[in-house]
């Protein structure tokens, strides 16, 4: 009685963005006076059509999973959610303040059809129950009549989850598919998932590149904004860089990617954190009286790099005049603490 369980492999990105909608409205009124004669087994009593007073309280075994839709990774912590809420179920029951989200809609054989819109975790667990000998007649169930346009699904799954938002990943497949209605416009989508637009970019980075980067990211070998961020920095080349800060990594012991591990990280690292004492130096050599024995070329090396100082120190100060703020400006003669 356990929900499917699709098992993840390096295929499934692009079955991800592959996966489409193609639903027609039914009638909720037929549906549910069909009551669920269907799935009913032997000695069962039915129920000869399901009820309404707020909800509806619909059998759970008749309320079908649209394959493919739900982009949340089936890993080991969906898992324990799923676990968890079947452990909760067992019992308490079905929480009716917790409703599954389902439409109506019309197969290809002119059948109505109960179709999961929200609650698939949810649905799982109590499907698990029932196995397990659970007794469950019904479930309650909201029935969604508007937006069930194959857009306004896509952008639900992002919108609906705000309780339990959806991993990088997932987000980051259905970004994907939005760019089918809205084509390099990152602000309009951003707008229909509730996201920045800056947001939606990294996303679509992510998705449009490597797929063996984004597996990683799904697996969660490697963190997403560490990802973005290689990708960002090295562009085609973030891969390989990407394999051999792994191998740093498993040899070391570790099974996920850390970023000290990434080739440069920990000289860049220490390179921010010497930055005031580097010009604190800097401007100690230059006033002193070996200065100007130093050759030109060297002299002028060191005058730039003070100069990029200064510039940054410039436009840092004009962003927090822009923008003030009680949080501390940036000081070069100041280590970090």
């Amino acid at each position: 009685m356990d929900a499917i369980t699709v098992p993840q492999t390096d295929a499934v990105n692009q079955m991800d963005l592959d996966f489409r909608l193609n639903l027609f409205p039914g009638s909720i009124k037929k549906a549910m006076a069909n009551g669920n004669k269907d799935v009913v087994a032997e000695g069962e009593k039915p129920i000869d059509k399901f009820g309404s007073s707020d909800l509806w309280n619909i059998d759970p075994r008749v309320i079908e999973v649209i394959p493919g839709y739900n982009t949340r990774v089936k890993n080991a912590r969906y898992k324990e959610k799923v676990l968890l809420l079947k452990t909760n179920m067992m019992e308490v029951g079905f929480k009716k303040d917790s409703p599954l989200s389902v439409i109506v809609v019309i197969d290809e054989e002119g059948k109505q059809r109960i179709k999961l819109k929200r609650g698939h975790r949810r649905l799982e667990a109590v499907l698990g129950a029932m196995a397990e000998g659970k007794p469950f007649e019904t479930v309650p169930c909201v029935i969604v009549k508007d937006d069930i346009d194959e857009e306004s699904l896509t952008a639900d799954l992002v919108l609906s989850n705000n309780g339990d938002p959806l991993d990088p990943y997932a987000t980051a497949i259905v970004c994907k598919r939005m760019t089918r209605w809205h084509p390099d416009n990152h602000a309009k989508i951003a707008s229909k998932l509730g996201l920045w637009p800056s947001q939606v970019t990294d996303y679509l980075l992510l998705i449009n590149g490597p797929v063996e980067i984004s597996n990683y990211v799904r697996d969660e070998v490697i963190a997403f904004t560490l990802a973005v961020e290689l990708l960002k920095e090295h562009g085609p080349k973030a891969l390989g860089i990407i394999e051999q800060s792994l191998a740093r990594s498993k040899a070391a012991g570790k099974t996920k990617l850390m970023p000290r591990f990434v080739p440069g990280k920990v000289i860049k690292k220490a390179v921010t954190a010497a930055a005031p004492a580097m010009k604190a130096a800097i401007d100690d050599i230059k006033k002193d009286k070996a200065f100007s024995q130093l050759s030109p070329a060297n002299q002028q090396k060191l005058e730039e790099i003070l100069e990029q100082f200064k510039q940054a120190e410039e436009a840092e100060a004009k962003l927090n005049a822009d923008n003030p703020s009680e949080e501390p400006e940036l000081n070069l003669h100041q280590e970090e603490v």
